[in-house]
């Protein structure tokens, strides 16, 4: 650019001149394109930079307004929401201009906070009824960090006014993350029955009030994702919710099983992961997933402490897991015996994938944490069947028997096995701050290939052993 331009430079490299610098000679829908790469903070301040950028913010099709935007090392809450909701009322605003725009996609999180709710819903309410949006997701939070049961009930109190007061947004809601909402019995179902379009919800640290068990009974239900973290209650019942492909439940707090399903046709994922209570028994997978016959991927997490499920005879698994695909067990602690796994791998007759993570840590122990106990399991002796895995990997391999015995039992059983991996585990901040013990996974190739022999010795397989 000549010498003689008048340049204005943010931490973006947005240049302007007093005639017409070289950025602004692009066509709009480039430059619309460069504000998609900035967050809408930064895409807001460049309509001051000259007459050119002062529209271009009111076109953009794909919005994503977040409030850590608006964070600073100094600000308040109130701070911050007062910037948010100027922002929000700048970008969703209907351009001055003569300029169509139609948002295909919005992205808001915001603080549960007023007096600043009522004017967020207005802006939002006026915005979808002026544009069709193909996309709508919020994402509200309680701003406390360590929330009262007082907090949690004021919480969803305002929820539940900014709910009534836009319901054509919530109509046209795709996906929806609350947290730190304490609900009432019939708050969910009513959130299931307004999102028409709802697809993905997920309630983080949010609890029951009256009723200790949430019961999910939505029939015409579009939701294909329900994650719950940290979620109290009792249990989740899931009576009729025919298109959910997809359940992620971390930590949970009553009894096992965490979840019962009912009609759920179309359950293909599970994911559970919490460190195991004092009162929480162990139980059978059979026990849980006695429904449900298309299950492809399952994930377990252990955190590192008692495994709350227990073996059992994999002919109560078999028609069950008929379709299970991919099995990721993690976290099991590292003084645990694994031969207990193979009951899944023999009840799973279509089992490919299989993923194992040892770990041990007591990051996550409490006093109200369970006591870990070895878990032991010996195969019904007429049900030695020959298994399909085709990849085996480990993490938090180490060189020890009782690690080798397992592996090269799956190696004799699994016939078609043409891949193991074993990887050091994960990085950990619990064990960072401990190290009791050394390192024990092998980085020499001297190791490496000592490994390789021993578990090669004696065996017919084929399996590429891949090591780090």
């Amino acid at each position: 650019m000549e010498s003689t331009c008048n340049t204005i430079r943010d931490e973006n490299t947005i240049i302007v001149s007093n005639d017409e610098d070289i950025i602004s000679t692009l066509p709009n829908d480039v430059l619309l394109r460069i504000l998609e790469c900035l967050d809408m903070r930064k895409a807001i301040q460049t309509g001051v930079l000259s007459t050119r950028w002062m529209h271009l913010p009111h076109q953009l099709s794909y919005l994503q307004i977040s409030i850590t935007h608006f964070q600073g090392t100094r600000s308040t809450v109130d701070q911050m929401m007062t910037a948010y909701t100027d922002a929000i009322w700048r970008l969703l605003s209907p351009p001055t201009c003569e300029c169509s725009r139609i948002i295909k996609s919005l992205k808001l999180s915001f603080y549960l906070v007023d007096p600043y709710l009522s004017s967020i819903a207005h802006t939002v309410r006026e915005a979808v009824n002026i544009s069709v949006t193909e996309y709508l997701e919020f994402a509200l939070y309680g701003h406390v960090q360590r929330p009262s049961e007082a907090d949690l009930a004021l919480f969803r109190q305002r929820f539940m006014a900014f709910f009534h007061a836009c319901p054509g947004a919530f109509n046209l809601l795709t996906k929806l993350t609350l947290q730190n909402l304490s609900f009432k019995d019939s708050d969910v179902p009513n959130i299931l029955n307004t999102c028409h379009k709802l697809k993905y919800l997920s309630l983080r640290s949010c609890e029951l009030g009256q009723d200790p068990v949430l019961e999910i009974d939505a029939p015409s239900s579009e939701l294909t994702a329900l994650q719950l973290i940290s979620f109290g209650c009792a249990q989740v019942e899931l009576i009729c919710v025919p298109k959910l492909a997809e359940l992620f439940y971390d930590t949970w707090y009553g009894e096992n099983p965490p979840v019962s399903f009912g009609y759920v046709p179309q359950l293909v994922k599970v994911c559970f992961a919490s460190p195991a209570l004092s009162w929480q028994k162990p139980f059978a997978l059979s026990e849980c997933f006695s429904s449900n016959r298309n299950l492809s991927f399952l994930h377990l997490d252990f955190r590192a402490q008692m495994i709350w499920i227990h073996p059992e005879d994999p002919q109560q698994l078999t028609p069950l897991f008929s379709k299970l695909r991919v099995v990721h067990l993690y976290n099991i602690f590292a003084e645990c015996d694994l031969n207990w796994t193979m009951f899944i791998l023999e009840g799973a007759p279509s089992l490919e994938d299989l993923c194992l993570s040892r770990h041990s840590c007591e990051l996550n122990k409490t006093e109200k944490t369970a006591e870990k106990t070895n878990v032991s399991w010996e195969p019904p002796s007429d049900n030695l069947k020959r298994l399909k895995l085709k990849l085996l990997v480990m993490i938090g391999f180490e060189e020890e028997e009782k690690v080798m015995n397992y592996i090269r039992l799956v190696m004799a059983r699994a016939v078609v096995l043409n891949r193991i991996e074993l990887r050091d585990k994960h990085p950990c901040k619990g064990c960072n701050a401990i190290k009791t013990e050394p390192p024990r996974f092998p980085v020499d190739e001297a190791s490496k290939h000592r490994i390789r022999e021993q578990l090669i010795h004696g065996s017919s397989s084929s399996a590429v052993i891949v090591i780090g």
